[in-house]
């Protein structure tokens, strides 16, 4: 996975000092190299105004390039340059990076209502995965998932580059949530073929493949990539105004690893980037998040569940918020509701791992809350499989150990074993081979 970072022509090194956990790591310095980004330049008013709302958001200034971008929506290309007309879909961009979901909402239902049925493949390529980030971040997972595909189809028929690494991202980071590991993988696999021609904003796509590196092996296994992430200025500016639950991630993952110079790093770099942009809620509860977890003060991550406008932003912190409580012993109760409203927004947003995690910790405390199904299954489950036993038997059937599946599923390899030897019952099976073969022809038969 570590190959989602390998150095592009132009690079960013960190210092061997610096990287105690990985080699040498370097990331694209320059956003405009390779594929369709090329085709940005100053060669109109427009694409000025456009390159310069890019530049300055890849360089960690949200507003700066919420700003430009707006002027470059106002200003009318005369010269009609198709690149032009994708700047009203980068500002929606932009408002989804920052959590203003209504005003992007608003913005995206106005270019659709307008758009002409001829235009260029590029342009219905942008429109669509645009769309699909915007309603995965409103917490419209489906409906998200359905746009980000069709659009990477037409995308990829027309190579459009530079589209690609935003619908991988979109598609992994869904599937993670949903312990779909399989196809998570797929994505993740994208991405790094991406990375080696040096797309423009890596940083996303390297937060999303340490995330997989820690769900299948461990924080161990995602060591080298966080301290990248973190030592480079350039990547953690970025991935800070482009991902909100980014940092709070890189502080939990880096105080699991004893690394507390990277967490506090990653703070630091959090409360910089708040101070920056005063007006964006969604950044000042990201600050506000890593810094409760790194000081583990329960206001602050109380003050991010309650400011953060992103509804899986929100349940992180309360997640979070419970955890800490649970150290309390007159705070049980609190930590209980806390953990029960954490697992309502997760499910809301379809994060069936997340809600599965959280549901494991309640029944810590003698809650029993149902586990929703953690991957993909249309209508009646086959065989009379419950939810778990779903969950069990595809990842199983995907060659994963049952320390691995107890991982993925926030459950023990015992219970594991148990849930294991039921669908072995139902399913009248003797073996993972058995299962593995069994499940291929099941999918196949239903399309999937």
């Amino acid at each position: 996975m570590s190959s989602l970072l390998t150095p592009a022509p132009a690079g960013v090194e960190i210092p061997c000092d610096r990287n105690r956990y990985a080699s040498q790591i370097s990331f694209p310095q320059h956003p405009f190299v390779g594929g369709a980004d090329g085709i940005v330049s100053d060669s109109c008013a427009t694409a000025a105004l456009f390159r310069r709302s890019a530049l300055w958001w890849y360089g960690g200034r949200l507003d700066a390039g919420l700003h430009y971008a707006t002027a470059a929506v106002g200003v009318e290309c005369r010269e009609g340059h198709e690149f032009c007309k994708l700047t009203p879909y980068w500002r929606v961009a932009l408002l989804t990076k920052a959590r203003e979901l209504e005003a992007g909402w608003r913005a995206i239902n106005s270019l659709e209502a307008c758009r002409e049925k001829s235009e260029s493949q590029l342009v219905t390529a942008t429109s669509l995965i645009i769309r699909g980030e915007l309603l995965f971040a409103m917490g419209c997972v489906d409906d998200g998932l359905a746009e980000v595909t069709e659009g990477l189809q037409i995308a990829e028929r027309c190579d459009a580059r530079s589209l690609l690494p935003t619908g991988y991202v979109v598609l992994a980071l869904a599937a993670l949530r949903r312990a779909d590991m399989r196809t998570c993988l797929t994505y993740v696999d994208k991405l790094a073929g991406e990375a080696l021609l040096g797309y423009f904003g890596q940083a996303a796509g390297a937060w999303v493949t340490a995330q997989v590196a820690e769900a299948r092996g461990g924080v161990d296994r995602a060591a080298g990539l966080i301290a990248g992430i973190v030592t480079s200025n350039l990547v953690l500016r970025q991935l800070l105004v482009s991902e909100p639950a980014a940092v709070s991630w890189l502080v939990r993952a880096s105080r699991k690893l004893g690394a507390d110079d990277l967490a506090k790093a990653a703070v630091t770099a959090a409360d910089a980037a708040s101070a920056a942009h005063p007006g964006f809620s969604v950044i000042q509860g990201a600050a506000m998040h890593a810094a409760g977890l790194l000081e583990e003060d329960s206001n602050k991550l109380l003050e991010a569940a309650n400011i953060y406008p992103d509804r899986w932003c929100g349940a992180s912190a309360r997640e979070d918020l419970a955890g800490l409580l649970t150290k309390r012993r007159s705070e049980r109760a609190n930590a209980i509701h806390i953990y029960e409203s954490a697992l309502v927004a997760y499910t809301a947003v379809g994060a069936a791992r997340d809600a599965s995690r959280v549901a494991n910790k309640l029944r810590d405390f003698g809650v029993r809350r149902g586990v929703i199904r953690t991957v993909e299954c249309e209508g009646q489950l086959p065989h009379g499989l419950t939810n778990t036993e779903f969950a069990v038997a595809e990842l199983v059937s995907q060659g994963h150990t049952n320390n691995e599946v107890g991982r993925q599923l926030f459950i023990s390899r015992h219970t594991v074993a148990f849930h294991l030897k039921k669908v072995y019952q139902k399913m009248s099976l003797t073996s993972r081979v058995e299962l593995a073969a069994s499940w291929k022809a099941m999918q196949w038969r239903h399309g999937s």
